[in-house]
């Protein structure tokens, strides 16, 4: 093999290579996308917890016990949905 025909062929393999990495860059905007998503949903399940807060704060004491279990359910949505968003990770 000469020295232009070497050239010319490693030249190829590097444009080969540059669309590989280009699929790889693609594959991680998806990813990060994907994992943006479920990081939003996972705030989104804060700020319901953090409302229940609220309730409890200003609920009387005969409506404490409902909106105490609605805090607990806010709680574990938010827990199962950190658990999904961490498991991409």
């Amino acid at each position: 093999m000469n020295r232009k025909t070497y050239i010319n062929n490693f030249g190829r393999k590097l444009k080969s290579w540059d669309r590989e990495i280009a699929k790889l860059e693609k594959k991680a905007e998806k990813i990060t996308q994907t994992l943006q998503k479920r990081i939003d949903a996972v705030k989104q399940q804060r700020e319901n917890a953090a409302a229940k807060t609220t309730d409890l704060l200003h609920s009387g004491e005969e409506a404490w016990g409902e909106i105490k279990n609605g805090a607990e359910v806010a709680l574990t949505d938010l827990k199962k949905a950190f658990r999904k968003a961490k498991s991409k990770f």
